[in-house]
């Protein structure tokens, strides 16, 4: 490989606990989903995230860590047990995708507006979650830049035969929230 160009899943896992901190009690249970954890970038952002929770002293008995395998059933199902078990669920953070599933079961749980939900990417369906309040931040990352850059850099690569500087480029990452969705 010559180089990579992506979100650097790490920083974007921190960030996201960051946001978390800010929004929640320091004694706040939270929960976090990945899809699966051995897929490299939800298992990346949930140590960014449990790291980062730890040093702004939370602790790790505070942060119930679920498996979604990116199904909205099986999202659905999770966050409405932890819901039914864990009462005092302040924020929930979605390392993955199936972010439909768990909204709708906190809106099942009569707990909408009641718990910060962070998540990645700005799919449609996010933007509309947004706009009805049901996701409180969605952090991004830049898809044309992901997309653009890889060519470029290929063809300077095979034309001029010019070897990427860095082995890897982090791009750029954006909070998002309903008022700048557009």
């Amino acid at each position: 490989r010559l180089t990579f160009i992506g979100q650097d899943y790490r920083k974007s896992g921190r960030i996201a606990a960051e946001i978390i901190s800010k929004c929640i009690p320091k004694d706040g249970t939270i929960i976090a989903a990945v899809g699966n954890r051995e897929f490299d970038g939800h298992k990346t952002r949930l140590a960014g995230f449990e790291e980062r929770m730890q040093e702004l002293g939370f602790e790790s008995s505070q942060i119930h860590v679920i498996e979604t395998f990116n199904d909205y059933q099986i999202t659905y199902r999770k966050i409405l047990e932890c819901l039914e078990n864990m009462p005092e669920v302040h924020a929930i953070y979605m390392a993955n995708r199936s972010v439909g599933g768990c909204t709708e079961a906190i809106h099942y749980a009569g707990k909408k507006g009641k718990i910060r939900v962070i998540c990645h990417d700005v799919a449609e369906s996010t933007k509309l979650l947004l706009k009805d309040g049901s996701v409180d931040f969605t952090i991004t990352q830049n898809i044309f830049q992901q997309g653009y850059l890889p060519l470029v850099l290929l063809r300077e690569y095979l034309q001029k035969g010019n070897v990427p500087e860095s082995s890897g480029m982090s791009t750029e990452i954006s909070i998002i929230c309903s008022q700048n969705i557009d």
